[in-house]
């Protein structure tokens, strides 16, 4: 069995709401197809093995790395997400002390237009972060950060 993980970056980006007394982290597609196929997975992922590691990164920018650990899941498809390239500035900034006091919720949306919040649409269940973190870029040299190194490294440009 293979722990790999397919990782999906294709979303316009993140998204941040309060909901049920917790920041809810929104990873918002523009392609409804696919904002469906990766919220039927992340629908079955146990609330006990999901992971959110924000990588503040050195020039001002931060990625999302969110998945299951693929050595307690059942799925087959053992799928994760990551997008880089966002600014660590206005929402971000707001949101950070928010993610540091309490593990956010997750849920995937569907926007067919990012611009207009009236065409947003939740796709998943809200899924609870079991574990975390906010970690500085040069940390993915450490061995617990092994899923998140490699979603850096098959997802660079």
């Amino acid at each position: 069995m293979s722990f790999d993980i397919k990782w999906h970056g294709n979303f316009y980006g993140i998204s941040w709401a309060y909901e049920k007394d917790r920041l809810v982290v929104s990873t918002v597609f523009e392609d409804k197809k696919e904002a469906i196929e990766v919220a039927t997975e992340v629908n079955d992922w146990s609330d006990k093995f999901t992971r959110l590691t924000i990588i503040e990164k050195e020039n001002g920018e931060y990625a999302i790395c969110c998945y299951q650990d693929p050595q307690i899941s059942k799925s087959e498809k053992h799928l994760g997400l990551y997008r880089s390239g966002m600014r660590q500035n206005g929402g971000y900034e707001q949101v950070k002390p928010m993610i540091e006091e309490k593990s956010p919720l997750l849920q995937i949306a569907f926007a067919s237009d990012v611009r207009d919040m009236a065409t947003y649409e939740q796709i998943s269940r809200l899924v609870p972060m079991r574990k975390c973190r906010i970690i500085l870029e040069k940390d993915l040299k450490k061995q617990e950060f092994f899923y998140e190194k490699n979603a850096e490294k098959n997802n660079q440009n």
